[in-house]
């Protein structure tokens, strides 16, 4: 594709297609460079090591400016609603990261607030357009984490194959070894997996489960450390962590103030009984219940809730509902 182009072989590339690109090459930029989310910088899409697909639309969109108190802003907005959209929900997530790990989570779950019948059938609570997102979300993060429950039950690849976008390496927290090695994750080779458990279940010779490598973390109280967990991410280069489920897992990390994204979607779904979503330590009184920044996005029949949990509390504020092709 020449820069600047908007077509691909004599086809106008979809809003969705055009947004995306843009999406990936920030992600991309912001992942290679050692920018300082602290200060100002500006790229242009003609400029060494910055992609064509910075060059969307009109050539007066092709630059872009980092903003600590905004973000990643055009000079020129896009026009499109769908390509707006998009942009609008993942560009926050594309910052620089300098020290340490961003960690968002995703939960999908019934109106009811459940994520799985009573006997772990989760398949598929949320809709098509809900699971395309989270293979987004996989492409633009370094490593996608799921606790034992989600890898027994459901056997996931944690993959990128509905979206362009490389794999991300995956994290696998099982801390007493107890998954078997025929697990998809293990077997595959799509892409580098770190099995994480109790240092004492790593003895010598042992250190591999299948294709992944064994990562031993102290313990605290009977669970992973998970702030050891992080920095030992950090340490490898996994700097932005996607915990992609189960429930137990999600909700340790927020009770362990580590997340600073949550993203709940709600299916039009009742399911009665089941697993339930979140379990964290509930407040005596409703006041002191926490109540984050959060945006709404619709995703197909699917409401999801961006929740920004660095900003702080503050009363019920939701932005317009928007539309998720």
């Amino acid at each position: 594709m020449a820069c600047g182009d908007t077509v691909e072989h004599g086809v106008p590339l979809p809003a969705e297609a055009r947004a995306w690109r843009v999406i990936r090459a920030l992600a991309g930029y912001a992942r290679r460079t050692a920018t300082d989310p602290r200060h100002p910088s500006r790229l242009c899409g003609d400029a060494d090591g910055i992609p064509d697909a910075l060059r969307v639309g009109d050539p007066g969109n092709r630059h872009w400016t980092w903003r600590p108190d905004q973000g990643w802003v055009a000079a020129r907005p896009a026009a499109d609603p769908v390509e707006r959209d998009l942009l609008d929900l993942y560009l926050p997530l594309c910052v620089p990261v300098v020290d340490g790990c961003r960690v968002t989570a995703h939960l999908g779950q019934s109106l009811d607030g459940y994520i799985a019948t009573a006997n772990g059938d989760s398949c598929f609570v949320t809709g098509p357009d809900n699971i395309r997102h989270l293979h987004r979300m996989r492409a633009l993060s370094d490593g996608v984490l799921v606790g034992t429950e989600t890898a027994a039950r459901d056997d996931p690849r944690l993959t990128t194959r509905l979206v362009p976008g490389a794999n991300p390496v995956r994290v696998i927290l099982d801390r007493q070894r107890r998954l078997g090695s025929h697990l998809r994750v293990f077997t595959d080779g799509a892409a580098v997996t770190l099995l994480c458990c109790d240092r004492a279940q790593v003895t010598a010779g042992h250190d591999r489960q299948g294709q992944a490598r064994i990562i031993g973390l102290p313990t605290r109280d009977g669970r992973l450390d998970l702030t050891a967990l992080l920095e030992t991410l950090a340490e490898l280069g996994l700097r932005r962590i996607f915990v992609e489920g189960g429930g137990a897992t999600v909700s340790a990390f927020l009770t362990a103030g580590l997340l600073d994204r949550l993203q709940i979607a709600v299916a039009p779904l009742l399911i009665g009984t089941g697993r339930p979503g979140l379990r964290i330590p509930a407040p005596e009184r409703l006041a002191d219940a926490p109540r984050p920044v959060v945006r709404l996005f619709r995703m197909g029949a699917d409401l999801l809730y961006d929740l920004d949990l660095r900003r702080g509390s503050t009363a019920a504020l939701l932005t317009p509902v928007t539309r998720i092709l």
